[in-house]
C-alpha cells in the first residue's frame, strides 16, 4: 500500500470569530490558493490514491477536498485523525482499507512526524502543505519505506508547470 501523508494548508489563527476554538479554523485565502496549486502538483506524481482520509477539523477537510477533487478521489473524515492521532490508531484505520492500493491522509503536526517516524524510522518535518510518500509492506511499526518527501514549494511548482 502507498500511504501519502499531507499536512493541511495555511489556516487562520484561532480568534474571536472562532470563539478561540481550534476546530472551525479555515484555510486562509493564501492557504486555499497554495493548496490548489499543490493539489495540481500532487496529481502530477500519479500516486495510486483511491481515497483521501481527513481529520474532521475544518482546515484539514478543506485541504483534503481540494486534493481529492484534483485526484478524482473521495474524502472520508475520521475522528482518529484529529490532533493527537497516534500511529497505532492510524494503523487500525488503514486496516479498514487493506484492499486499497493507495491512501492519502490529511492531518496535523506533530502527529504526522511521529507517525512517519513510527512507520519508517525517518525524521520528517511537515511544514503546512508538505507531503510524504511511504510504501507500506505491512500494517505495523517499521514496515514502511519513505519513498518521497515534497516541500510545499516543490508541489506548487509542479502544479504551476501543469496545463489544465
Amino acid at each position: 500500500m502507498i500511504l501519502a501523508l499531507l499536512r493541511h494548508g495555511i489556516a487562520h489563527d484561532a480568534g474571536p470569530d472562532t470563539e478561540w476554538r481550534d476546530e472551525p479554523r479555515r484555510l486562509t485565502t493564501e492557504g486555499l490558493e497554495r493548496m490548489r496549486q499543490a493539489a495540481r502538483g500532487i496529481a502530477t506524481l500519479e500516486l495510486p490514491v483511491e481515497t483521501v482520509l481527513s481529520s474532521p477539523l475544518t482546515r484539514c477537510a478543506e485541504t483534503a477536498g481540494l486534493v481529492a477533487d484534483r485526484l478524482g478521489s473521495e474524502v472520508r473524515e475520521h475522528a482518529a485523525l484529529r490532533p493527537g492521532m497516534r500511529s497505532d490508531l492510524l494503523i487500525d484505520l488503514l486496516a479498514e482499507y487493506h484492499d486499497t492500493q493507495g491512501l492519502l491522509v490529511c492531518g496535523h503536526q506533530p502527529d504526522l512526524s511521529l507517525v512517519a517516524a513510527d512507520l519508517t524510522g525517518a525524521t520528517v518535518d511537515f511544514r503546512r502543505g508538505s507531503l510524504a510518500v511511504i510504501r507500506l509492506d505491512g500494517l505495523r511499526h517499521g514496515a514502511g519505506t519513505l519513498t518521497g518527501l515534497y516541500a510545499p514549494r516543490v508541489l506548487r511548482r509542479l502544479g504551476r508547470a501543469t496545463t489544465d
